[in-house]
């Protein structure tokens, strides 16, 4: 079947924090949290309402400074070298583009500004109480993009999340430093997406 979108992972993937401080880390380390790390992923909650669950109360201070970090990591969201010229290949061609990732609340809009402009589907962890590589997500990807698994590549930078799990429903996927080595030698095909399309990517 012929690939008909594509689907990204943002950070490591379209994204990157160049100024990289991992402010909930932070937060949560030594401090006996009553929140599990994966819950600050599924549900929209801010590095206060996290702050106000962990078990120890944080010192005002301590906090302060973690909220600078939050802020500048939020300030410093960047697009990776070549993505915007990937991207707007698939925008001359007519493909569908998705985002889905993994984050936390405060870094969503952050990353939304960054992108070249707005994705014909957004799926994020936090706002759909899902987190790769669980199946779900990636069905509901291919709903709002109203694309049939077969036909919507997902490109991202985890193995386990963005290889095996779209894998798992029948998606294909490949590694974004595959997809850069095609695109940097075709960039003027990769809106094209032929039917040998995948295979001609895994060869290059």
């Amino acid at each position: 079947m012929r690939i008909r979108a594509i689907c990204f992972d943002a950070f490591g993937t379209l994204v990157e924090i160049v100024d990289k401080r991992r402010p909930f880390r932070a937060l949560l380390q030594g401090r006996g949290a009553c929140i599990p790390a994966e819950e600050i992923l599924i549900k929209p909650l801010g590095l206060q309402e996290v702050a106000a669950r962990l078990n120890h109360k944080l010192a005002s201070d301590d906090l302060a400074r973690i909220e600078q970090d939050l802020r500048a990591e939020c300030d410093s969201i960047r697009l990776r070298q070549g993505i915007e010229a990937i991207w707007q290949s698939l925008r001359q061609k007519g493909t569908r583009i998705g985002v889905c990732s993994n984050l936390a609340l405060p870094y969503g809009p952050p990353l939304l500004a960054t992108l070249p402009d707005t994705p014909d589907a957004v799926v994020l962890s936090y706002e759909v109480g899902l987190a790769k590589p669980d199946p779900s997500i990636f069905r509901l990807v291919c709903e709002r993009l109203e694309r049939h698994p077969a036909e919507v590549l997902f490109v991202g930078d985890t193995p386990a999340a963005d290889i095996e799990g779209p894998r798992a429903i029948g998606m294909p996927a490949m590694p974004i430093s595959t997809f850069e080595r095609y695109a940097a030698s075709h960039l003027e095909e990769i809106g094209e997406l032929p039917d040998d399309f995948l295979s001609a990517m895994a060869s290059s």
